[in-house]
């Protein structure tokens, strides 16, 4: 709905001679199994001579619950309340038009907030504190907890560009600086079921403490920039055990939180899968030799009777099949090559109209496509591509691998949950591979149906009503509100091609004890779910449409105000009552964030040095369209045009190469005179060799890789009994297959399912080696 923005005088962004008026951000976290409670402190002072309103978009966890908001200033602490969005609004507008303070925090999306500071005195220190609670992902033996801390530049269209008030455009693109002045300090208490065997960053050095079964983290300086997501892995000593957690909310009602995790036979299957791919310019660097890496797995981990396309999108889209072509060795040979090249070089992120392709494409097929989504995410209008998959849910399911230092997890996870499949985070250090091994296991098992929880006698509704996927051994987390009965039995359905099968929960009332949490985490699972079903929407439209969004939107604000909760409908504030009214008006300061950490491939050090602008003008980095907010000189841009790079009009800039302006055409690692990327692993180049039936041919390349000599293999099949064509592949695959194991044991976690197809491949040769030894023995008696 249009809303007002606060109240100002001056616009400005912060510039070498204005003050940045936020200090320091500082995170404290509560982790207590797959949940946790987490308090985020932002510091402000105003160093002016005038007062200020600071503006302040940042980013939080997608699944974050924010069920709390305070301002503290001078000392002396003000609560916020939850109210109706425009309610807030005008509280706040109205303290600001009186002279007193007002404190705004506002929901742009799930995982992009706004807190305003308004008329923050000269000299004045004020200190927000706001609340929220999250459920955490689970990745094998593994917690996953994100704190994100920037918002990437994110690619608009046009819709997107104006409109009533903010655009999106605008509000979800602060302004950047290659460096900014406010750092983060983290700590976070951890407390897991049974003893904590591990706990790792692959983002930030962290120092952990251990004290018995608990443990406090700590990143390892004291003061980090905030220009990349903050990621701890968490491994305990027992995970996956079904569990019921009660709590009594303070409303009276009783919330159950049950993780299941059901044990069944889940047999592959072929199917029709489809690739979308990101080729878009954020993605250059790291992030398309990953997907290139993760394509090569993908494909060899298909079998006989799949089928498949791959589908890259940028400004506009392209598919390497006219539609999905089956899987055999012409097929993968002619993918595999495509792979190879793939580059970051289609422009914008124009992912709803690629998606919407696929979407068409899927709804004509047999049978359910598989969507595997590759992107890093970062779009301003992801609930129109959101809501493009959930229409046509029954003919996909969607898996997405969100990829990068700054992905959106409101776009990768909300996908998934819209396409009833699962999301995968990749940042830059780990292995996608082991990643997709795992999402593969998922996307070639059918799917269970007809999937819900029954509660007996204990009438809990289920939260969110839609309960899925399910898949085998791996953990399904909902939730139940109840008001009387607290004890009994709760029990998942599902059918499967073995018929029905159920998996069951004891209840019991001695389990109960008072909280928030998990009633706090069902609200927000319910609120979620409405602002995704379709129903509620942030645009109007017809009469009808209207009545079902009048009801959502009271559902929404009746669940936010039981349960203290920020949302697209509510928002917190508090204000600031002075004896003695401030009467100048404020000057508001657009606080800008850090650009994130090699975003679209770059060093923003090296960036800067080449576009020969200082940090005050990298602040207009915002990537909107074919367009970049902000007021960068157009001379500037001509000034490091590059001519070897042709355009049909004009040659294009630094920034169109970095950026990808529609249509262009790029080397992503060209740009800015950036090296190539490192050498490919063994394991990928043999990887890539492996053929569609899961066997290897005897090569120069493949002996290559294997570190042997051509002509000695040669040798070995001096005296074989039976075809020799297929004695050669035979002798390949066996070596190939004693390279893994001896070689790649550490990563069998990639290369399982590959393996599996070429043992299967090589149970059914006939061709024999001389001396009665079978093919695995003559290969891993050579020295690999």
């Amino acid at each position: 709905m249009p809303i007002a923005a606060p109240s100002h005088t001056h616009v400005g962004l912060c510039t070498a001679q204005a003050q940045i008026p936020l200090e320091h951000v500082d995170v404290r976290a509560d982790v207590s199994g797959a949940h946790a409670r987490v308090t985020f402190t932002q510091r402000y002072r105003n160093r002016e001579s005038t007062p200020v309103e600071a503006l302040y978009v940042f980013p939080l966890d997608e699944g974050a619950a924010v069920c709390g908001f305070a301002a503290v200033v001078d000392g002396v602490r003000y609560e916020g309340a939850v109210k109706p969005r425009e309610e807030a609004f005008a509280a706040y507008d109205d303290a600001m038009a009186a002279g007193h303070g007002g404190f705004l925090l506002d929901e742009e999306r799930p995982d992009v907030f706004t807190a305003s500071i308004g008329n923050l005195a000269p000299g004045a220190e004020a200190h927000i504190e706001l609340t929220y609670v999250a459920e955490l992902a689970c990745e094998d033996d593994s917690i996953r907890f994100t704190l994100p801390t920037t918002v990437s530049p994110r690619y608009a269209p046009k819709e997107d560009r104006g409109g009533v008030g903010r655009p999106p455009a605008e509000l979800l693109n602060p302004p950047k600086l290659a460096g900014v002045p406010y750092g983060l300090s983290f700590t976070a208490r951890v407390a897991m079921p049974g003893r904590i065997r591990r706990i790792e960053s692959p983002s930030h050095p962290i120092s952990i403490d251990f004290d018995g079964d608990r443990a406090t983290v700590t990143l390892a300086q004291e003061h980090v920039a905030l220009d990349r997501d903050l990621l701890l892995l968490i491994t305990p000593t027992e995970t996956g055990a079904p569990q019921v957690v009660l709590e009594r909310t303070k409303s009276g009602r009783v919330a159950a939180a049950v993780t299941f995790r059901p044990q069944f036979a889940a047999a592959r299957v072929p199917a029709e899968v489809v690739f979308l791919v990101d080729r878009s310019g954020s993605m250059q660097g790291s992030s398309i030799e990953q997907v290139r890496n993760a394509l090569q797995i993908c494909l060899r981990s298909l079998e006989a009777g799949c089928a498949f396309n791959i589908v890259g999108f940028g400004s506009t889209f392209e598919s390497i099949f006219n539609g999905v072509r089956p899987y055999d060795e012409g097929s993968l040979t002619e993918a595999s090559a495509y792979i190879a090249q793939l580059g970051a070089s289609l422009g914008g992120t124009e992912l709803l109209p690629a998606i919407e392709f696929v979407l068409e494409q899927a709804q004509r097929g047999e049978r359910i496509t598989q969507l595997v989504v590759m992107t890093d995410g970062q779009v301003t209008n992801s609930d129109a591509v959101i809501d493009a998959v959930r229409r046509r849910s029954q003919h996909v399911r969607v898996f997405t691998f969100g990829i990068g230092r700054g992905a959106s997890h409101h776009l990768v996870k909300g996908l998934a949950r819209a396409g009833g499949g699962v999301a995968e985070f990749v940042y830059p250090g780990e292995r996608i591979e082991p990643k997709v091994v795992r999402l593969f296991r998922r996307a070639l098992s059918p799917a269970l149906t007809d999937v819900r929880l029954d509660w007996g006698e204990m009438a809990a509704t289920t939260v969110p009503s839609r309960v899925g996927p399910v898949f085998a051994d791996e953990p399904l987390r909902a939730y139940g509100l109840m008001r009387e009965r607290i004890s009994g039995t709760v029990t998942l359905h599902a059918s499967g091609a073995a018929g029905p099968m159920s998996w069951s929960l004891d209840v019991r009332p001695d389990d109960l004890v008072e909280g928030s949490t998990v009633g706090t985490l069902a609200a927000r699972a319910r609120i979620r779910e409405i602002e995704e079903g379709g129903a509620w929407s942030p645009n109007r439209g017809s009469r009808q449409r209207e009545r079902r969004q009048d009801r959502a939107v009271s559902e929404i604000i009746d669940l936010a105000m039981e349960f203290g909760l920020a949302s697209r409908e509510t928002s917190w504030v508090a204000v600031h009552k002075r004896e003695v009214p401030l009467t100048e008006q404020a000057t508001l300061r657009r606080v800008p964030i850090a650009i994130t950490s090699g975003w679209g491939g770059q060093d923003v050090s090296a960036l800067q040095a080449a576009l020969g602008a200082d940090s005050s003008q990298l602040r207009s980095l915002d990537f909107v369209g074919e367009q970049l907010l902000g007021d960068l000189p157009k001379t500037l841009r001509a000034s490091v045009a590059s001519p070897k790079m042709a355009r049909p009009s004009s040659p294009p800039s630094a920034l169109d190469r970095v950026f990808g302006r529609h249509g262009q055409q790029v080397d992503d690692h060209s740009i800015l005179g950036l090296t190539k990327p490192s050498s490919t692993r063994l394991l990928d180049r043999l990887v890539a060799l492996q053929r569609a039936d899961g066997s290897w041919d005897l090569t120069q390349e493949l002996a290559d890789v294997l570190g042997l000599p051509f002509e000695v293999l040669l040798q070995q099949l001096a005296d074989v009994s039976g075809d020799l064509h297929e004695a050669r592949r035979a002798f390949a695959t066996a070596l190939a297959l004693a390279f893994l194991v001896k070689k790649a044991s550490s990563s069998a976690s990639e290369w399982k399912l590959l393996a599996a197809k070429a043992t299967r491949w090589l149970a059914g040769v006939k061709a024999v080696p001389a001396g009665g030894r079978t093919w695995t023995e003559l290969a891993v008696g050579l020295s690999i």
